[in-house]
């Protein structure tokens, strides 16, 4: 039989690209597929760029493919029933094999929400195999550890199969198979490598799709397969992606060591306990440039509810520790909402992150309920979550579990939006020193800790993040900060007196809102896609459906969310037909330097510089 692992859609989705991370998962079961001998195809649906429809169906017809496997978390449900229904729409006969957190987790709903023929439960690479084994001889596969099926349209789950005790064992991930290059190319260098595999800890909203033990690959295997990444796709940084990269000093210290030579930046996660001066000052010496922490809150009650094992003054040690060596913490985070939280808890959180907000940067963010997770179970208990297949097809919205009253968890959620864009490491003395047409800027800027002279080049719209060259520190980069602000040039090509809709809710409606008080006013309303945002008050505008643009007849629309302007242009025109107006921000450069403006749309099909 002929297998096609599919990998769904990570990049076209208009998502926060700086958040996401290569799947290794499905591609470390294509690797152990094709190590086994059979017959497998791949596809990996950002890369070629098309609509999902015409690259399933290119690629199954041409090869004439029987089995199709995808998988994900359960944040990705729709892109993975997507990958299921379409391959069923192209031909009815296919088998669908899923896996991945989303089966693992709860398999029951999972199963009946994909339609999936076959489900995948924990670890795939020895389970797959076996899987096509069976498919191959035409056997049956009831005695498949590891795997739920339908039989005669009930879910029959086998007996639970073990964890991987040896990681060695498993191949390197099939990084060919899945454009891996053109990956690392459009993250500017930056490659992913999975160390180890689950955690010893068990916080109530983490699920470990991988097992429960926590297991680790010897660092011989680790860094002959960061040979074959630097040498085959050029990486000038990697992310051990691991959910916990060490629990002893001894396997950081002698990784620091070996990954010296390569050159190359790297990053990892850790616990707050487990650092110290020595160890961090030796990190950064071997070019790690980034630690992501697991804080959570800054309030001791909650780190107990949340069963962390740490304290808030561990967490502030840590913080000042990894700011000193020059290692950013910016990935580490905050999450709001654990079932003990209070407006209390709440408030001692925000004082702790508004001190620090400016020195080590910490995300702010929901506490999100994952299937598998306490959380999870807690919230169906208690009646919050009343139909699990609902809220999986809904892809685990965000949800109030906590002691907040609704009105309380509505304001948390406003806020956490609004200063999820607040400015958090400013480079000082920013200059534009040279500017291209298209945008892109060379810029010149004061290090915000040790006083340096910078250069790095951005694009206009686009905040970026940049090492000092000096001591190391992250600075936030932002050429709208070296613009020349001019009202009347900015608001001169709107329709007089009309209602507009401004569409994206994110870092480019809040720069200009915040520069420009025309746009404040009432005639403006705010529209997002995201369900998630609607409601929600961010800078004192109500974040509406874009179904208020139909509703008030609304004629001007300025697209906000610039890396979706082709996609939000092609709705307009589609599904609303009172729009007349399509502005998006552009510049102009002229002798007072760059003036922002209001310019009428223009189709581009080019994607550089939309991150």
């Amino acid at each position: 039989m002929n297998y096609l692992l599919v990998m769904p859609k990570k990049l076209s989705t208009g998502a926060n690209t700086t958040s996401i991370i290569f799947p290794l998962g499905i591609a470390y079961v294509s690797a152990a597929l094709k190590q086994a001998g059979f017959r497998v195809f791949t596809a990996n649906l950002d890369f070629p760029e098309g609509d999902t429809y015409s690259i399933l169906r290119e690629v199954m017809l041409a090869n004439s493919i029987d089995v199709v496997c995808t998988g994900g978390l359960s944040l990705d449900c729709h892109k993975i029933k997507e990958v299921v229904d379409t391959a069923r729409k192209i031909n009815p006969k296919i088998i669908t094999v899923v896996g991945g957190g989303i089966i693992s987790s709860d398999p029951e709903t999972a199963m009946r929400v994909l339609d999936a023929d076959i489900g995948v439960i924990g670890e795939g690479e020895r389970t797959i195999c076996e899987l096509a084994h069976a498919l191959d001889n035409g056997e049956k596969y009831g005695n498949i550890q590891g795997l739920i099926y339908r039989d005669s349209h009930a879910l029959i789950k086998t007996t639970p199969r073990k964890e991987i005790a040896d990681l060695d064992s498993i191949p390197f991930p099939d990084f060919d198979g899945f454009n891996y290059g053109q990956w690392v190319s459009f993250f500017g260098g930056a490659g992913a490598l999975l160390s180890d595999r689950s955690c010893p800890f068990r916080c109530t909203f983490c699920f470990h799709p991988t097992g429960e033990k926590y297991r680790q690959r010897s660092l011989d295997n680790i860094f002959k397969e960061i040979d074959h990444q630097v040498q085959n796709y050029h990486l000038t940084s990697i992310g051990l992606t691991s959910e916990l990269f060490a629990t002893t000093k001894q396997r950081v210290l002698e990784f620091c060591d070996r990954v010296k030579k390569y050159n190359i930046s790297w990053s990892c996660c850790l616990r707050v306990p487990d650092v110290d001066s020595d160890l961090l000052r030796k990190m950064r010496e071997s070019g790690c440039n980034l630690v992501c922490y697991g804080l959570e809150s800054a309030d001791n009650s909650i780190l107990k509810s949340m069963r962390k094992g740490i304290k808030v003054d561990q967490i502030k040690r840590a913080l000042d520790l990894s700011y000193e060596a020059g290692i950013s913490t910016e990935a580490s985070n905050f999450i709001f909402g654990d079932i003990n939280e209070t407006a209390e808890t709440v408030a001692n959180t925000m004082k702790f992150w508004w001190g620090y907000n400016r020195k080590t940067h910490i995300n702010l963010s929901l506490i999100q309920t994952y299937p598998g997770t306490y959380l999870y179970e807690y919230a169906c208990q208690k009646g919050i979550i009343t139909d699990k297949e609902q809220f999986l097809r809904d892809g685990c919205p965000i949800i109030n579990v906590s002691k907040l009253s609704s009105d309380e968890f509505h304001e948390l959620t406003s806020m956490v939006a609004e200063l999820r864009m607040h400015p958090h490491l400013p480079a000082e003395s920013l200059r534009i020193v040279e500017m291209q047409e298209d945008g892109n800027c060379a810029i010149e800027y004061i290090c915000r800790k040790c006083g340096t002279r910078n250069f790095t080049q951005t694009w206009f719209w686009y905040t970026g993040t940049c090492h000092c060259s000096a001591c190391g520190i992250k600075n936030e980069v932002d050429a709208f900060l070296g613009a020349s602000y001019q009202e009347d040039a900015f608001l001169a090509n709107l329709p007089a007196a009309s209602t507009v809709a401004l569409w994206g809710a994110g870092g480019i409606y809040y720069k200009l809102i915040h520069q420009y008080s025309g746009l404040a006013v009432e005639r403006f309303s705010l529209v997002d896609a995201n369900a998630e945002l609607h409601g929600l008050n961010i800078c004192k505008k109500i974040v509406h459906p874009p179904d208020v643009i139909a509703r008030d007849g609304i004629q001007t629309v300025i697209i906000m969310a610039l890396s979706r302007k082709n996609e939000i242009h092609a709705t307009l025109r589609g599904s609303y037909p009172s729009v007349k107006n399509v502005l998006v921000p552009s510049f102009e450069i002229t002798g007072n330097g760059i003036v922002p403006i209001l310019q009428p749309f223009q189709p581009n099909e080019c994607k550089e510089n939309t991150r």
